[in-house]
């Protein structure tokens, strides 16, 4: 399980990274909502690595539908 204050860092680092606010991205988020681009992907996969040294695909980021779907598979590989 991943603690709280990393899956903060997680959203918070992914939010600027998009452009957006800190603290506007919730687990719940859609990425049909934000700004979920190639470059938003890119962003994902260097942040996963930094902060939990996992390295995600862009297969498998093409696949998911909320933030709480990518922390799950940052989660299975911790």
């Amino acid at each position: 399980m991943i603690e709280q204050v990393k899956i903060n860092s997680f959203l918070n680092a992914l939010a600027e990274s998009i452009e957006m606010p800190e603290n506007s991205l919730s687990e719940d988020t859609k990425l049909k909502d934000i700004e979920w681009d190639s470059l938003a992907i890119i962003s994902c996969i260097a942040i996963s690595d930094e902060l939990f040294d996992v390295m995600l695909s862009g297969d498998e980021l093409a696949n998911v539908s909320t933030i709480k779907d990518i922390i799950f598979l940052i989660s299975k590989k911790i």
